[in-house]
């Protein structure tokens, strides 16, 4: 099944399907100046396009109805998705994405890494040795719903509009652990992380063609 069959199947809003390919975008200039650990930039890029896939069930459209851009004059048909979504998966984002992958009979080796990734874990991504996982927290983190940013611009964010992270006992920690990510991510690359930028990365829809 092709990315596109497969963000038509889940009700995935454009805004969302922009995120994912702008996050399988980061991954592939990544790709471009890696100079670490062989890597399997295939498995990057799914891991991309799969990693949001039940992230509608949380999105508040009452509060950010910008984010879902010229769409917004079809928000009451986007609430009706969402609302048939949570019927069926649940309401947690987590959960959701992963009975998705299940119903798509995804791979366990993709599955595992993008069930790994997420802020809530940058602890244990920082401090492990799976390089998938901390390559695509480092990529999503550097994708916010306006673009392409930096690190601290999105914990910025995510300290704003995130309060199941930013009201945790431990979210400087995660912070500091998303730092030491992109620090390990920087070691591995023969260019700057901040090059990484609006410029650099320009989103590609031609991979929403990509099998899975």
């Amino acid at each position: 099944m092709k990315i596109k069959e497969i963000y038509s199947k889940f009700g995935i809003t454009p805004n969302l399907a922009e995120h994912m390919i702008t996050v399988a975008c980061v991954g592939l200039f990544i790709k471009d100046h890696w100079k670490g650990p062989e890597i399997d930039w295939k498995k990057v890029k799914k891991t991309a396009l799969l990693h949001d896939l039940g992230n509608i069930v949380r999105f508040d459209f009452d509060k950010y109805p910008q984010f879902l851009g010229p769409e917004i004059s079809r928000i009451d048909y986007w609430k009706e998705v969402q609302a048939e979504t949570i019927a069926k998966y649940g309401n947690d984002d987590h959960d959701a994405t992963e009975k998705m992958l299940q119903e798509l009979n995804v791979s366990k080796d993709i599955a595992n890494v993008i069930l790994e990734k997420s802020f809530g874990n940058s602890v244990q991504v920082a401090k492990g040795d799976n390089w998938y996982a901390k390559i695509l927290s480092y990529c999503d983190n550097r994708v916010m719903p306006k673009g392409v940013v930096t690190l601290e611009e999105r914990i910025l964010d995510t300290k704003e509009r995130a309060p199941k992270y930013a009201n945790r006992p431990d979210f400087e920690e995660l912070c500091d652990s998303s730092r030491e990510v992109e620090k390990q991510i920087q070691e591995n690359l023969n260019n700057p992380v901040d090059q990484i930028n609006k410029n650099s990365v320009k989103v590609d829809n031609s991979l929403l063609e990509t099998e899975i």
